[in-house]
């Protein structure tokens, strides 16, 4: 009897334990189809057009973006920037300083539709689960469900592209703003701002509430043509501020520049555009080739570039390079270590790290912004000078310590054509040694983006 009355006891724990699995397994939402398994957070996604078939056509103003948080698709942060069939950005916002200049809002051919060469923007953190289509909005018309892959390993995450009759539900989250009359860019880990001068180059930059780090952005360039030798560095540049784009994933921000070689020449304007995340800034430089700088090498014995970030006094901060796993020490004396990296190949990124955080600043020479690969005869060489006393003016402050970046070899035989040349800035949060894998990984190993 005993027996018989433990074996019932055990036996109905047993099916409790059943019981209560099943009505677990119950609450959670049928809709669920896949987990999120993607693991990275910092990378900015970017869709193109032609990918999301269903929201072709749409009007961008009736779309609306979602992912599956807690039991429920929920909206999230994004935008859509169109360009136009020019392969331009189409830029919809006037400096307040330039209002009344004649200076007027661009509109793109498909007059705010959807169309292939635009781009949806939003920051894979924001991703969710995959649901099923009875999760979907029920006032959506249509949906474009937006697949993430990590080629790295495989992890998976989905966002919903949802289009609207009427109104419907948005996020309200902005991750980086434009801040006038300063013209500077703000986000939760940098400020950076730009000197009416010379619109062209950021003046200041603050990581994580820090001081100005920034003494100058330079840009030098030696070049002789016929015989003549032309010396030009950042002032000979001929900059204006000029439309812009501000949205809760990025800010789009155009200057006109031409250069000034003599007091009566100077080569034509071109628009450059910034492109500011939370976490980064990106600096596309297009450059378009109509003849073949390799046809003229006779006339031109050399062209080099120089692009460097001179510091102010980051005494007491560390460097590391792709150069080098070795951090070196920042004190304005360049010992035989740094001697050493100054000038060596193969350059295209640096770290700095100190009280504020780390950051990182690489250059992308191998690829388009869309990531497709392009093929240039650019090579790259390390400028580095720790050196309190060394003198390299124009510049604020006196001394380069540390004054970092690349000198640019090549440009004498490019071919006709189109090619890119961008430095990209990286906030790298909460650093341990080689996360920068992480932020490198947002270029070499891009997401892969799909939709059904």
């Amino acid at each position: 009897m005993i027996l018989r009355k433990s074996l019932f006891l055990v036996l109905s724990a047993f099916a409790s334990l059943i019981m209560m699995g099943e009505a677990k397994a119950s609450n959670s939402p049928k809709t669920v189809l896949e987990k999120k398994t993607i693991t990275r957070t910092e990378d900015f996604v970017v869709a193109p057009g032609k990918v999301l078939r269903k929201s072709l056509g749409e009007d961008i103003n009736q779309l609306g973006l979602f992912a599956f948080h807690d039991g429920s698709l929920v909206p999230i942060p994004f935008q859509i920037d169109e360009i136009n069939k020019e392969g331009e950005w189409v830029l919809t916002q006037v400096p307040p300083a330039l209002a009344g200049t004649g200076l007027k809002p661009e509109r793109d051919e498909d007059d705010g539709n959807l169309d292939e060469n635009d781009e949806l923007a939003f920051m894979v953190k924001d991703s969710g689960d995959r649901v099923s289509p009875e999760g979907y909005p029920p006032e959506a018309l249509k949906v474009d469900e937006i697949m993430l892959k990590d080629p790295l390993d495989g992890g998976k995450a989905w966002v919903y592209l949802c289009s609207f009759k009427g109104s419907f539900a948005r996020s309200h989250r902005d991750y980086v703003d434009y801040i006038f009359p300063e013209d500077q860019i703000k986000t939760g880990n940098y400020v950076m701002g730009f000197p009416p001068e010379l619109p062209i180059v950021p003046g200041m930059i603050s990581i994580r509430g820090s001081s100005n780090i920034l003494d100058r952005m330079k840009i030098r360039l030696k070049v002789k043509i016929i015989g003549i030798e032309f010396p030009l560095e950042e002032s000979n540049f001929i900059s204006k501020l000029s439309l812009y784009k501000d949205g809760p994933i990025r800010v789009i921000r155009r200057t006109r520049s031409a250069i000034k070689f003599t007091r009566m020449f100077r080569s034509p304007a071109a628009a450059v555009e910034n492109i500011f995340y939370e976490n980064a800034v990106q600096i596309p430089i297009k450059a378009r080739l109509l003849i073949s700088t390799k046809s003229f090498k006779f006339l031109i014995p050399y062209i080099i570039v120089r692009g460097t970030a001179d510091l102010k006094n980051m005494h007491g901060w560390k460097l590391k390079t792709n150069l080098d796993p070795r951090w070196l020490k920042i004190d304005g004396k360049m010992d035989e270590d740094e001697n050493i990296l100054n000038g060596k190949e193969g350059f295209n990124w640096f770290l700095a790290s100190g009280p504020p955080g780390v950051f990182m600043i690489r250059l992308v020479l191998d690829r388009k912004p869309d990531g497709t690969f392009q093929k240039t005869p650019i090579t790259t060489r390390l400028y580095y000078q720790d050196d309190d006393a060394s003198i390299d003016p124009p510049e604020a402050t006196p001394g380069e310590s540390p004054d970092v970046g690349y000198w640019l070899d090549g440009l004498r035989d490019l071919e006709k054509g189109i090619f890119y040349i961008y430095p990209a800035l990286f906030m790298i949060k909460d650093y341990t040694e080689g996360k920068e894998k992480d932020y490198l990984n947002i270029f070499d190993q891009p997401l892969e983006v799909s939709a059904n």
